[in-house]
């Protein structure tokens, strides 16, 4: 099989646990070269990397952003297939098959589907994977760009670049709202992946507040205050409700769960944004 016109980017930290079985179901992908970003990590992911690629370069701590755009830059290839080190692609034509739906399509990026019937090893790694296969189909999020296991032209991230701050975690939520705003569209393909979730209620609270919480704070603030689906008690509301009437009460721990600790995080975030703000305030 010829390869595929594709660079695929891996950003990984400290992922040695599955950076192994990302890559190698990558590679049997085809695609014309695989290049990971490296976020200083301490444990052995180069080591491993080195085994299915000579392509890796390193972040500098600057965050993920300026990770994947980074990758975006070392590729040789028109089209750019975001993978992230967790995800493992379904299959030896999982990229062809993004390739041939991204074409057949007036989207300007498209994403693979998580697979059904994952098996989940705690309620809430099962939370996490219902929670994103709904979304798929559900809200505001049905047709995204993500960085997950998303296809999209090189040219359009190097035109429109990621936001580089460190303070930015959900980037592909800033690029995407971007790109919506010029018109363009997402799609989603037949393609699927399976992720590998991080587990236990302590590991996803502070990961929500952390990394999703906190940059809400930061998009309201740039974006303006009408965007329901940045505010996250709203977003809570939506997913309870939603739980109950698709009959799956069992799920409300996990959305409130999830929307307490990203209205945490966001509250966080304004303080932040307030203090910085009085600083450059003062030295002014």
């Amino acid at each position: 099989m010829e390869k595929l016109p594709i660079s695929v980017i891996i950003v990984a930290k400290n992922a040695e646990a599955t950076i192994a079985e990302c890559m190698s179901a990558v590679q049997k992908n085809k695609p014309f070269e695989i290049i990971v970003i490296d976020g200083n990590s301490t444990d052995r992911t180069i080591e491993i990397s080195r085994r299915y690629t000579e392509r890796i370069y390193s972040d500098e701590g600057k965050g993920l952003g300026y990770a994947r755009q980074l990758g975006a830059e070392m590729a040789n290839q028109e089209y750019i297939a975001y993978v992230d080190s967790h995800v493992i692609l379904l299959g030896e034509t999982a990229l062809a098959t993004m390739f041939t739906d991204f074409k057949n399509s007036d989207c300007v990026g498209i994403n693979a589907k998580i697979a059904p019937n994952m098996k989940c090893s705690d309620y809430w790694e099962w939370g996490q994977y219902q929670h994103d296969l709904y979304s798929q189909f559900h809200g505001h999020r049905k047709n995204y760009f993500s960085t997950m296991a998303g296809l999209i032209r090189r040219e359009i991230i190097l035109k429109y670049g990621f936001n580089l701050s460190p303070k930015v975690h959900i980037d592909d939520l800033d690029m995407e709202f971007r790109l919506r705003r010029k018109g363009y569209r997402f799609g989603i393909s037949s393609a699927l992946f399976h992720n590998h979730y991080r587990t236990g209620f302590k590991w996803l609270f502070s990961h929500r507040f952390n990394h999703y919480g906190r940059p809400a704070a930061y998009y309201v603030h740039n974006w303006g205050i009408w965007h329901a689906y940045l505010w996250p008690p709203l977003v809570m509301l939506y997913w309870i409700g939603f739980s109950f009437l698709n009959g799956k009460p069992n799920l409300v721990p996990y959305f409130v769960t999830n929307g307490v600790s990203q209205t945490l995080g966001m509250l966080k975030g304004f303080v932040e944004i307030l203090w910085e703000s009085l600083r450059k305030s003062s030295s002014n």
